[in-house]
């Protein structure tokens, strides 16, 4: 299932989509995360949904990424839980890993997780966008930037 624009997603999602946007606009980014992320639960594919979501998660954790928190992040239980799910069921485990982003948009962990969903259910656009932004947060990391070309590659 490749990814898909906003034209191709049904009437109601992209109304919830709009919804969200304007939740972003004004700053309300707790109701923003929940709507995308409600509307990638049901569209995994739509990537400018994707896209928003990142964004507002981002915006919402600004630029501090300390020590403690990369720590926590990496010992997260959801974390086994995810990576379980990739196995049978890889969108639910990109469902697992946009929540871990939710609480932490900088979880190295978490991105990489969504990369690995997102390459089994033929979304390489979204594996591309997750771990350029773990890249960033890793630059040294070689089976990152390896995971990245490949992904590349597919698109």
């Amino acid at each position: 299932m490749p990814e898909k624009s906003l034209n191709e997603i049904p009437r109601p999602l992209r109304d919830q989509f709009e919804k969200g946007n304007a939740a972003a606009h004004r700053d309300n980014l707790e109701y923003a995360l929940t709507i995308y992320t409600e509307v990638l639960n049901k569209e995994p594919a739509f990537y400018a949904c994707r896209e928003a979501l990142r964004a507002a998660q981002i915006k919402k954790s600004g630029k501090s990424s300390g020590f403690f928190k990369k720590m926590i992040g990496s010992a997260n239980p959801m974390l086994v839980k995810g990576q379980m799910a990739l196995r049978n069921h890889p969108a639910e485990a990109m469902s697992i890993a946009e929540q871990m982003l939710n609480s932490d948009a900088n979880n190295a962990s978490a991105h990489k997780l969504l990369a690995e969903g997102a390459l089994a259910c033929d979304l390489p656009k979204t594996a591309i966008m997750s771990l350029e932004i773990a890249r960033k947060h890793a630059p040294k990391d070689r089976d990152l930037a390896i995971k990245l070309a490949q992904a590349s590659v597919l698109t």
